[in-house]
């Protein structure tokens, strides 16, 4: 006898009181994935926590407990595995019950061979799926908080010296593997030709977008102390701000305004563009968590001219912060900052690069009335008397 050597796809658990359905699910299944049988949903339960499965197929009607109850029971335990239900005739609205708690799909028996095969596919690799999303993000999480954690050891005044930059260089090699893990994970869902869920495409999005802000504050953090005169050139405020308004707008419903006193020419300043998108990028991103909660968001931008000097307004009405900690605002990790909304590193380096480019940074808020905040940098023709030459950089 030839023993069987093809590696299984995944891992089916079937609860069915019936041996009939047990039986037949086994026969069709067992070449490709491998199989663990239950009659009652508490063995199916025992199996469940000893052996966990990529798919659960679980019938309704069983004695002891119903397959409603056993849905409730496994959901608590394993939120993530997909559970596909099988049900008899006349039984649709049981089956759609069952939807509604928890079960990703259902089947009535008697089922068809293909269709089961093509059910079991889908939901074993969503499962899969989910699991290695699950991995990506608990990392992600891991790295931000080693992060907080070793940066919080170091003295915040020499937090940019050489043991904060071998941390960054350090940093710099799993941002780019959780980051290709991400891109593995698209690619493969477009292999696949399958829809992904709302959810799942939300799951993806942020896992992207919460790396690529890990990444633009590792290569911030690099950048700082290191201003390169070579990259300075005219930028319009106007439209960087735009711009950082319609990446913003495609994660969230949230009403953006931007107003302009005068010509949107004369908001020209002298600066590195990409240290100021960042910069502007992540006041926006604050704004935006900010007013996370709030039944009618709103961010607005206003813009007007002081002497030889542009103002930049950032108003919204948020959740705002406590007046007590608005002292401690622009300091690296500090406690108004937690792991879920950043690193805590977000505002301290925007704050520096205002500053390198001979501007200044104000932070005015209270607790559930909002927060403004005050951007001025020198217009254009007044900068180049400060970047005239490399010289003038080194300045206190």
């Amino acid at each position: 006898m030839i023993a069987d050597t093809k590696e299984k796809l995944g891992t089916v658990l079937v609860i069915d009181d019936e041996r009939g359905p047990r039986e037949s699910l086994r026969m069709v299944l067992k070449y490709d994935y491998e199989m663990f049988l239950a009659d009652r949903v508490d063995a199916g339960i025992k199996l469940l926590r000893e052996q966990p499965p990529d798919l659960i197929i679980m019938d309704i009607r069983m004695p002891e407990k119903s397959g409603i109850e056993g849905l409730r029971e496994i959901r608590e335990i394993n939120p993530n595995v997909s559970i596909v239900m099988l049900t008899g005739y006349g039984d649709l609205e049981t089956a759609q019950q069952a939807i509604r708690h928890g079960a990703n799909d259902y089947l009535q028996k008697p089922f068809d061979t293909d269709e089961i095969q093509e059910v079991v596919k889908k939901y074993v690799n969503r499962t899969k799926l989910q699991s290695r999303k699950k991995q990506a993000q608990e990392e992600l999480t891991k790295m931000t908080q080693s992060l907080s954690r070793e940066v919080g050891k170091t003295n915040k005044l020499t937090s940019l010296g050489a043991a904060s930059s071998e941390l960054v260089r350090d940093l710099r090699n799993p941002l780019t593997i959780i980051r290709g893990y991400l891109d593995l994970l698209t690619y493969e869902l477009k292999e696949k030709q399958e829809a992904t869920s709302a959810e799942m495409s939300e799951y993806l999005d942020q896992i992207e977008h919460n790396v690529d802000r890990c990444a633009e504050l590792v290569e911030s953090w690099r950048a700082l102390g290191r201003f390169d005169f070579s990259q300075m050139q005219r930028l319009n405020l106007p439209k960087l701000v735009n711009d950082c308004f319609r990446d913003a707008a495609a994660r969230s419903d949230i009403s953006f305004s931007v107003q302009i006193d005068g010509a949107e020419d004369r908001y020209e300043m002298l600066g590195e563009r990409l240290q100021i998108k960042r910069a502007l990028q992540n006041l926006i991103d604050n704004a935006v968590s900010a007013v996370d909660q709030v039944s009618t968001p709103s961010i607005t931008v206003l813009f007007c001219l002081t002497q030889n000097e542009i103002d930049i307004k950032l108003k919204d009405n948020g959740c705002g912060v406590d007046t007590q900690k608005l002292r401690w605002i622009f300091e690296p990790f500090d406690n108004t900052a937690t792991i879920e909304k950043g690193a805590g590193l977000g505002l301290f380096i925007t704050k520096k690069v205002i500053e390198e480019h001979r501007g200044s940074l104000e932070f005015e808020s209270r607790v559930n009335e909002g927060a403004i905040v005050t951007v001025r940098v020198p217009q254009a023709h007044t900068a180049l008397g400060y970047f005239s030459s490399p010289e003038s950089m080194v300045q206190s």
